[in-house]
C-alpha cells in the first residue's frame, strides 16, 4: 500500500480546488466543475469563485449564470442550493437522483410526515413530479410559496385519505402543513430529476421554474454516476466511502452503490496511520505538484476547500475547530500553507466593511498587512467600501 504524508494529501487537494494558482478569467466553469460551489448563503459562491478565478468580477459570475446560462443553480450536494456548470447537471443532479429502494436526499425524515397524512412515500413522490409540471408555465417566488403552491397542485393526483390529512398543521414547522412538509422533503429529489431549478432572485428571494422554463429547452440531465465519485475523491481524497456519503448527503445504500462505481479508478493509500482512497491517476501526479504558496487567502464561509473529511489536517486545535465549523453563522478563514491561521467577517455597518479578524497563531507584521491588502481586494470585489481591519484578541 502506498503512503503520503498529511503534507503531500492537503497540497493535493488544495491543488484539485484551484487553490494554489489561480485559473485564467475565463475559467469560471473549470473551476465550479471540480465539485460544484453549495450557495448557502445565497452569493456564498461568489468569493469561492473569486479565491479561484484571476481578476473576475460579480459581473462575469452573473454573466455566467443568468445571462449565458452555463452555470445553474439547483438543489443538489447535502439538498443544498449548488451552482454548477450546465453540462454537469448529469453529475451534480442526475447522478445523485436515488433510485426506487434507496431514500432520496433530505427526504430521510419524511417517514413521520408521510405516516401522518396516511400516504405511502413513493405515492407523494409520483404525485409531486406530476405538479412540478405547472413549474414548466409558471414561476414562483419564495420557498414557502414553492410548496404550498406545489401542494395545492398535488392535491389532484392523491386519494382521498390522503387529501383529508393534507392541511392539517405540520410536524415540524409553523404555518405549514402537513403536505407542504412533505413537498418540501420531496423537492430535493425532483430537482435532482431536473424537474425544478432556481433563476434569478427577486428582491432577496429565490425563483423556481422548471429547467425547461429556464432554458427553453430540455436540460440533458443523463446522470455520470462514476463521475461525481471521481469528482469527490479528487477534490477530498484520500477519502472514504463515508466521507462520500456525509458530503452528497446520500443514504448509505446510494453512496455504496456510486462508490463501487470507481473501483477501478481508485487505489487505497495510507497517511499517517489512516487509510482512504483517491484516484490512481491523482497518485501518480503527486510528485508533480506546483510548489506550496506562502500567499495569504481569504476564504469566503462554507468555501468548498473546507468540506474535507480531515479537518484537522488544515486545523489541529479541537477548540479552534468549533469556531471554523458551526452549525450555523460559519465565518469565513484565513489560509496560509494550507492551514487554517484565523477567522473572519466583515459585517457592513454606517456603509462600510468593518472587518473582524482572530488569529490562531501568530502572523508576521508583513503578513498581517498581507491579511489588511487581501481583505480590502475582497470587499472591492463584493463592491463594498472598506472602514476599518482589525485583529482581535
Amino acid at each position: 500500500m502506498r503512503s503520503m504524508t498529511k503534507e503531500q494529501a492537503v497540497c493535493r487537494m488544495r491543488h484539485a480546488h484551484h487553490l494554489d494558482r489561480k485559473l485564467p478569467r475565463d475559467q469560471i466553469l473549470e473551476a465550479a466543475s471540480a465539485c460544484g460551489f453549495v450557495n448557502s448563503p445565497p452569493g456564498s459562491w461568489e468569493l469561492a469563485v473569486r479565491v479561484r478565478v484571476e481578476a473576475v468580477s460579480r459581473n462575469d459570475l452573473h454573466r455566467e449564470l443568468i445571462e449565458t446560462k452555463r452555470l445553474m443553480q439547483a438543489w443538489s450536494l447535502r439538498g443544498a442550493p449548488t451552482i454548477f456548470p450546465t453540462a454537469e447537471a448529469g453529475t451534480f443532479l442526475g447522478a445523485l437522483a436515488a433510485q426506487d429502494d434507496e431514500v432520496p436526499i433530505y427526504a430521510q425524515p419524511l417517514s413521520y410526515t408521510a405516516q401522518a397524512l396516511k400516504a405511502d412515500q413513493k405515492v407523494l413522490l409520483e404525485a409531486l413530479r406530476q405538479a412540478c409540471r405547472i413549474l414548466d408555465d409558471s414561476v414562483v417566488v419564495g420557498k414557502a410559496q414553492l410548496d404550498h403552491v406545489l401542494a395545492e397542485a398535488m392535491k389532484s393526483y392523491l386519494p382521498p385519505s390522503v387529501r383529508s390529512q393534507a392541511d392539517e398543521p405540520s410536524l415540524v414547522a409553523k404555518n405549514q402543513t402537513l403536505l407542504e412538509a412533505a413537498v418540501s422533503y420531496l423537492l430535493r429529489q425532483c430537482s435532482l430529476e431536473g424537474r425544478v431549478m432556481m433563476g434569478e432572485r427577486q428582491k432577496q428571494e429565490p425563483v423556481f421554474l422548471s429547467p425547461s422554463a429556464w432554458f427553453g429547452s430540455a436540460l440533458d440531465n443523463q446522470p455520470q454516476p462514476q463521475r461525481i465519485v471521481d469528482q469527490f475523491l479528487h477534490c477530498y481524497g484520500p477519502a472514504s466511502v463515508q466521507d462520500f456519503a456525509r458530503w452528497t448527503g446520500c443514504s448509505r445504500m446510494q453512496a455504496q452503490r456510486l462508490w463501487a462505481l470507481s473501483e477501478a479508478e481508485r487505489i487505497e493509500v495510507e497517511v499517517q496511520g489512516q487509510h482512504g482512497w483517491m484516484l490512481k491517476a491523482d497518485l501518480e501526479e503527486l510528485d508533480r505538484l506546483p510548489q506550496e504558496t506562502s500567499a495569504i487567502q481569504l476564504l469566503g464561509t462554507h468555501d468548498p476547500f473546507l468540506d474535507l473529511p480531515q479537518r484537522s489536517w488544515i486545523l489541529t486545535d479541537p477548540a479552534a475547530q468549533k469556531k471554523v465549523w458551526r452549525l450555523v453563522g460559519s465565518p469565513g478563514v484565513v489560509l496560509h500553507k494550507s492551514q487554517i491561521v484565523g477567522i473572519w467577517n466583515a459585517p457592513v455597518q454606517k456603509g462600510k466593511a468593518q472587518a473582524r479578524i482572530t488569529l490562531f497563531k501568530a502572523l508576521t507584521p508583513a503578513q498581517l498587512d498581507q491579511v489588511c491588502a487581501e481583505m480590502i481586494q475582497l470587499q472591492g470585489f463584493l463592491q463594498r467600501p472598506m472602514g476599518t481591519c482589525d485583529f482581535l484578541e
